[in-house]
């Protein structure tokens, strides 16, 4: 592997673009050379559809290599699924080491900041409501329910998942071609992404959520016509046409933290780079995203879950400050560990579907195979 890992696409040899990410950005590394620079000993593309050899290879052929957690080669589903475990079991120390330390930090910043923060803004809040809007079964907090929320944290939670996922994403492409790299020259290739990362983070959050918001004032406005029926059937369309849109735009958006760390890009060409790998195979990129959602959903809400109940039994059976801080602390190290083994799985199977995405259309798997066979330094 070189010393700035980075995969370029096809003719961008030195991995720089336009908008070329800043010194320290990982990019730059495996480029992928324009058609016919290939000499002659390469090994041969693999088919579209992964099965046997392509036509015409003849004896010469032999199978896809496998330097890593994965074989060179298109991957079906599964294979991204099992190749997500397979990176975690790779390089352990970073996937689940650093994960610990990230969300264990979070967590204990949580424990801190909240109960000061979360009760300053629920007081803010009740304090601009009308007495009436407070008033009733619930106390003070019988309108809005603020207890837990701590801008502090969400700050802090963002910026460390955001940073985790780069490094992640960096493992799992060192793993691909038999590499594992530790945390600290991986932190020394993220650092200087890290606003590229969160700006990034928020954009894809925020814009899904506007394109959901947008449709339904758009359908409101049929409210305006006075007549209740259409307006009722005007917001449920508008909804539904902004999830919609929403779930195209999350899709199409999904590989861009990959391509803005692997290609060292800036967000804006990430956001495209990524629109255009997952344009014309987005149903297939959509069913393994729904894929890893569930299957990260399932292994949260069995730590998750019983944490909560837990924490109910003992808020019921004790009253008072401890009984609230123990429910609090159960509920955040089980909610811990559950982004401790989840994360590293998700993305895993995001940085793998964008591999094989580009030796899909790129024929990435000739360069990774390069890469795999050149002496560690």
């Amino acid at each position: 592997m070189t010393e700035q890992q980075g995969w370029a696409r096809p003719g961008e040899p030195d991995g720089r673009h336009d908008d070329a990410a800043p010194a320290g950005a990982a990019g730059g590394g495996w480029s992928v050379g324009a058609p016919g620079t290939q000499d002659a000993s390469a090994p041969p593309p693999a088919p579209a559809g992964g099965w046997g050899p392509p036509p015409g290879a003849g004896s010469a052929w032999s199978a896809p290599q496998r330097p890593g957690i994965v074989p060179l080669r298109p991957l079906g589903a599964l294979e991204l699924l099992e190749g997500g475990f397979r990176a975690i079991s790779a390089n352990p120390r970073v996937m689940l080491g650093v994960s610990a330390v990230v969300f264990g930090a979070v967590a204990v910043i949580s424990l801190l900041l909240t109960p000061l923060f979360g009760g300053a803004l629920a007081s803010f809040v009740n304090d601009s409501l009308p007495a009436e809007a407070t008033a009733g079964p619930g106390g003070e907090f019988g309108a809005l329910d603020f207890a837990g929320v701590d801008p502090v944290t969400g700050v802090v939670s963002l910026v460390a998942t955001t940073v985790l996922t780069g490094l992640l994403v960096l493992s799992v492409s060192a793993s691909v071609i038999g590499r594992t790299v530790p945390a600290g020259e991986l932190w020394r290739r993220v650092r200087g992404r890290v606003l590229a990362l969160v700006g990034l983070a928020l954009l894809t959050s925020v814009a899904p959520a506007v394109l959901v918001l947008l449709g339904a004032g758009l359908g409101a406005l049929l409210l305006l016509t006075g007549s209740t029926s259409a307006g009722v059937v005007g917001i449920v369309l508008g909804t539904l046409l902004g999830v919609a849109a929403a779930v195209w735009l999350t899709v199409s958006w999904s590989l861009a933290a990959v391509a803005l760390l692997l290609e060292g890009r800036g967000v804006l060409s990430a956001l495209g780079r990524s629109t255009r790998l997952v344009r014309g195979t987005f149903w297939r990129v959509l069913g393994v995203l729904l894929l890893t959602f569930v299957l990260s959903s399932i292994a949260t809400s069995v730590l998750v879950v019983p944490a909560g109940l837990v924490a109910g039994v003992i808020q019921v059976a004790a009253s008072g400050g401890a009984a609230d801080a123990a429910a609090l602390f159960i509920t955040l190290l089980l909610s811990t560990v559950a982004s401790v083994l989840v994360q590293p799985f998700v993305s895993a199977v995001r940085a793998l579907l964008y591999t094989d995405l580009r030796i899909r259309q790129e024929g990435l798997d000739v360069e990774l195979a390069r890469a795999a066979a050149e002496p560690t330094s």
